[in-house]
């Protein structure tokens, strides 16, 4: 396949790129039925170990790729953007299996992520490409199996201020990370322009896109943590 063909086969919601969103709905749903197992089962410490081990290598390699043979400088190819971090996040928590960390794997994590999921920005080209996509989907699509795994799976359920602390954590984030890329001339979790593939967004100011990835991330926080407050209140009808 000629790489005008491989590039047009990534547009948003193309069969190639529909058949990455299914995999990742795959992935979720095998995420999630790990509740069907024993948490002290051989499943479950295969599954984290697996997920530590592929994770570690796959972002590892590309990071020495980017600085040693694509010979991007390092000011540039730092692991600040939200996945990155949720990258260490996840990795924390399954070597660790802290709740508190866990919760920013659900919400932090998963939506990030799936975000990146379903627009996804690869700035790569030529023969390097098709690697760069498969190294791409499978970090985020680990990082939202993932949050769905400790949550589901393991029935790692969120607090009640869960919901709040983390798109707190997303603000605070994005607050830092903006001086720091003023400073570079970079632009880590996009908070000084929109990824080039989403060509809408350039075409307004950039507040009105941090508006929105604002409203997107609390609304699909809520979405997520209704099942939560469904279950409190039930349990207090209950009770």
């Amino acid at each position: 396949m000629s790489f005008e063909a491989r590039r047009i086969s990534m547009e948003l919601f193309s069969l190639y790129h529909f058949f990455w969103l299914s995999l990742t709905a795959l992935f979720v749903i095998g995420c999630i039925s790990m509740s069907r197992f024993h948490l002290d089962s051989r499943w479950h410490r295969c599954l984290k170990i697996t997920l530590f081990a592929l994770l570690v290598v796959n972002e590892s390699s590309w990071f020495c790729y980017r600085h040693v043979v694509a010979q991007i400088p390092l000011v540039r190819n730092l692991p600040l953007h939200l996945c990155d971090l949720s990258v260490f996040i996840l990795l924390f928590v399954l070597a660790t299996g802290r709740k508190l960390f866990a919760d920013l794997s659900y919400y932090t994590g998963v939506v990030g992520a799936l975000l990146a999921v379903c627009f996804p920005s690869i700035d790569e080209t030529g023969p390097i490409r098709t690697i760069a996509e498969i190294r791409y989907f499978i970090t985020h699509i680990v990082l939202v199996g993932g949050g769905f795994y400790f949550t589901f799976g393991r029935r790692y359920y969120p607090e009640i201020g869960a919901l709040i602390r983390n798109f707190l954590f997303i603000l605070v984030y994005a607050l830092l990370v903006t001086p720091l890329n003023l400073s570079l001339g970079t632009n880590y979790f996009f908070t000084i322009s929109a990824p080039n593939q989403l060509g809408w967004a350039h075409q307004y100011s950039h507040w009105v896109f941090l508006t929105v990835v604002s409203l997107i991330f609390l609304f699909i926080f809520s979405l997520m943590h209704l099942p939560f407050m469904w279950q409190r209140r039930n349990s207090v009808t209950g009770s």
